[in-house]
């Protein structure tokens, strides 16, 4: 039976300490390790604040060396949030699997990280446009304005003016329903607009609006 270390990775400490988010990472690996026949043989639950000094992590590629062991996250930005930490990360004599996106390989997981990353990149550009055209029209920045909505919305739409050419193509192929987009746009590990996890229906339907196509 293979072993698997499981690393599980909180924000912040109350998170850490409420649970938030840690149950729906053990859910998804314990769940992925019972169905395809893996020992989980020990946890290791990080909780930082910060990008930056992951020892949970560098336990965790350690503990899988020493044992043989191979390393299961929930998500892929569980392991970072940038294409350089996360390479080094798939460099490791270590074999990882995100349960969100399990048959990925080495390659695969690089090119998806490279692929989040630029979408974050391009929601904080247009986040800073937005908040310097509003400071300019004399706008008072607040913490929960409409502002860091619009800069959102803006790159939302950017990015579903990206899909378009590939839902044009699924629509000629007769894939028009939600569910079955739903199915392709995961079946070809698609990045959803957040750049990890997986299309849901309600997410391909927010696309669809966004692209003004109506849906069987």
């Amino acid at each position: 039976m293979k072993q698997v270390i499981a690393y599980y990775r909180v924000s912040t400490h109350r998170q850490g300490k409420s649970g938030l988010g840690l149950e729906a990472q053990q859910m998804a690996v314990l769940n992925y390790c019972k169905l395809s026949g893996y020992e989980v043989i020990h946890e290791i639950i990080e909780v930082k604040s910060t990008r930056k000094g992951r020892i949970g992590l560098l336990q965790a590629l350690d503990m899988c060396r020493e044992t043989n062991a191979m390393l299961v996250v929930a998500r892929l930005d569980r392991l970072g949030r940038d294409v350089e930490q996360i390479a080094g990360i798939v460099k490791s004599n270590v074999e990882i699997v995100v349960t969100d996106n399990p048959h990925a390989n080495r390659f695969t997981i690089h090119i998806l990280a490279a692929v989040a990353e630029d979408q974050r990149q391009r929601i904080s550009e247009n986040t800073k446009e937005a908040l310097s055209a509003a400071k300019r029209r004399g706008v008072i920045l607040g913490k929960n304005g409409t502002v860091l909505a619009v800069a959102n919305k803006k790159a939302a739409e950017e990015f579903a003016l990206k899909l378009s050419p590939m839902i044009t193509r699924l629509k000629n192929k007769g894939i028009t329903s939600v569910r079955a987009v739903c199915r392709e746009l995961n079946k070809r590990h698609i990045p959803t607009f957040r750049g990890d996890g997986r299309w849901h229906p309600s997410t391909v339907g927010i696309l669809m609006n966004r692209l003004k196509y109506t849906m069987t």
